[in-house]
């Protein structure tokens, strides 16, 4: 049956390959071809996968995009000799990323690729196929019969020249399933931060250094080369969603330029563009960012690099500090987290709606003492002055910690760029942003920036607790049901009002304390275990046929525990019986953070 279905995948993704519509638009790249040296005795001649005693010689071949491989071939340019996953005379046995011999049977079976493959080519007996310095030519043939190459140089002196028996591995040299990044203690591309947009331009939209009136974007990177090698290649790139786009050091393939400048202020590249480099370089890379889509939410670059062997390395970029001019300040809205730290008044306590929040990163030296927030679409303003009457701004390191003393104040020591987070509550229902953020240090300086129009990025500070995925009330129940209960009515108290309630069974993920539930509707009424006196009805939890609400406000504090269960009552509001709705169920946790869930009938 397993393998039925794996047939079945492979004939499905055949034919989305082979459909007309989809043929104008997929297609496949060889990105690179790597030799990993002469490795240990995976293959013998022709068919046979078993050991002959003959370190075999072993590439690694990228691609990338979406196509279906028939074959794959690798040729000595230098020799003339070729070998294929489908000739059993001059055998190449293949390897998927998994590890596992996709030829086995002696050809190759129609391969998928969907965004990125990596296959391991294994030549036999290394010594026969290298016997002087040669380039070789790997060429993937794809569904529709078209090919894609990528080619490496391999030096003989790289190969033993031993008849039998394993190769004494040199210092340093990796398997080839492993990547020239990794390694014990040491890893070639130390660091890749993404800084933000610099105050440099010297990256525009071609394959040369010079400007053109727009600032580039920055990489922090850190790359430190093996003692006998050079890195002969840059590339970033960066994805997002069906978005993409690529910069590289490569010169003449029209590709916009990667600029590495040294720590030294110097640049890096030759004068064509390309660039050649030994032994540990800490530097900036700058790229033309034209479309914007470095500084999109949800982005992911990655950062490769070409070493004078034919390897490559590569790593995702990480989020570095936002680059700041000295006494100044940046703000991002990064929109409505799932974290309540503070209402509608100036005491640092949740009211159960999710906070909104402002990404800051102040570079000045003193202590902060003031911080405001004025959304200048209304006019609202929030802050850290005690008894004006403004709602609170809370104060949050990149960890999560509070920095707001009892009455709401802040007095921060700051030295150098540091990032924090403001949380505010606004109503959601009003126009967001942008905002001002206005930043206040004790020798009355002023620092103010204002965050960028449009939508928030997707995010929030830092969580010191437990992620929202292990902490959640779920839906049991299908639908809710009419019990024989009564317990809650339409109001907040917790009295019988002569008409059945309708119940809910519910169940907590993890063990934590729930300090408020919301039920709402499609038209956002509904029911809540809030003591005020909002509009909504009252919800009543029990534990058992317990009873867990405060009978003299209906609030709760229940300390849940991992798959515990509890029922929800309310009074039907009139849709609660039909054959068919939608609720959603906000909590409230011990540490202020909110989850929802959805129940759909």
């Amino acid at each position: 049956m397993k393998k039925l279905m794996s047939f079945v995948m492979v004939f499905a993704a055949v034919l989305l390959f082979i459909s007309p519509a989809a043929e104008a638009a997929l297609t496949l790249k060889a990105e690179s071809l790597a030799f990993n040296g002469a490795q240990e005795d995976v293959a013998g001649s022709g068919l046979s996968a078993s050991p002959d005693g003959k370190p075999d010689a072993v590439f690694t071949l990228y691609v990338t995009g979406a196509q279906a491989i028939r074959d794959i071939s690798v040729k000595n340019e230098t020799t003339g000799v070729t070998w294929s996953a489908s000739n059993q005379s001059n055998f190449l046995a293949v390897k998927s990323s998994q590890g596992e011999f996709i030829n086995a049977s002696g050809t190759m079976p129609i391969t998928p690729v969907l965004l990125a493959g990596r296959f391991t080519l294994i030549i036999n007996n290394a010594a026969n196929a290298v016997p002087k310095d040669s380039t070789f030519t790997a060429t993937a043939t794809l569904i529709d019969g078209k090919t894609t190459s990528a080619s490496t140089e391999v030096k003989a002196s790289s190969v033993p020249r031993a008849e039998s028996g394993r190769p004494e591995r040199t210092p340093g040299e990796r398997r080839p399933e492993q990547s020239a990044n990794e390694g014990s203690g040491r890893e070639l591309i130390a660091l890749f931060e993404s800084r933000g947009e610099s105050g440099m331009d010297l990256a525009g939209n071609g394959e040369a250094v010079g400007a053109d009136g727009r600032k580039d974007f920055l990489f922090d990177a850190v790359i430190r080369v093996p003692s006998d090698l050079r890195i002969n290649g840059v590339k970033i790139t960066a994805r997002n969603g069906s978005d993409s786009a690529e910069w590289d050091t490569v010169r003449g393939n029209g590709t916009p330029l990667v600029v590495l400048v040294d720590g030294a202020k110097n640049i890096v590249n030759k004068s064509d563009g390309s660039v050649s480099f030994a032994g540990e370089m800490k530097c900036v890379m700058l790229v033309n960012d034209k479309t914007g889509i470095l500084s999109k939410p949800g982005t992911k670059a990655k950062l490769t690099v070409t070493l004078s062997n034919g390897r490559m390395a590569e790593k995702e970029a990480t989020a570095g500090k936002a680059i700041v001019g000295q006494n100044s300040v940046k703000a991002e809205f990064r929109g409505t987290g799932r974290y309540d730290f503070v209402g509608q008044n100036e005491k640092l306590q949740s009211n159960m709606n999710p906070d909104s929040f402002i990404k800051v990163s102040v570079n000045a030296k003193g202590k902060l003492t003031g911080v405001r927030v004025t959304n200048t679409k209304n006019g609202a303003s929030w802050d850290t002055v005690p008894g004006n009457s403004n709602p609170l701004a809370v104060l949050i390191t990149s960890d999560g910690k509070k920095l707001n003393n009892a009455d709401g104040s802040i007095a921060v020591d700051v030295n150098g760029t540091q990032e924090f987070n403001i949380a505010f509550d606004e109503a959601k229902d009003a126009g967001t942003g942008p905002y001002k953020v206005t930043v206040l240090m004790s020798d009355g300086r002023l620092l103010e920036a204002a965050t960028a129009a449009g939508k928030a990025a997707a995010a929030e500070p830092a969580q010191t607790a437990a992620p929202a995925a292990e902490r959640a009330l779920v839906f049991v129940s299908k639908m809710p049901e009419s019990v024989p209960v009564d317990l809650v009515g339409k109001n907040k108290k917790c009295s019988p009002d002569g008409i059945r309630d309708m119940s809910i069974i519910v169940k907590a993920t993890t063990k934590d304390v729930i300090r408020a539930i919301v039920l709402t509707d499609s038209t956002g009424q509904g029911w809540d275990t809030i003591p005020s006196n909002n509009g909504r009805w009252l919800i009543g939890v029990r534990d058992n046929g317990k009873l867990l609400n405060n009978t003299s406000d209906g609030s709760v504090k229940i300390e849940t525990a991992p798959d515990k269960q509890y029922e929800l009552l309310v009074q039907n509001n009139g849709k609660l019986a039909l054959g068919y709705g939608k609720l959603t169920m906000s909590v409230t946790w011990g540490n202020g953070s909110v989850t929802e869930s959805t129940l759909q009938w």
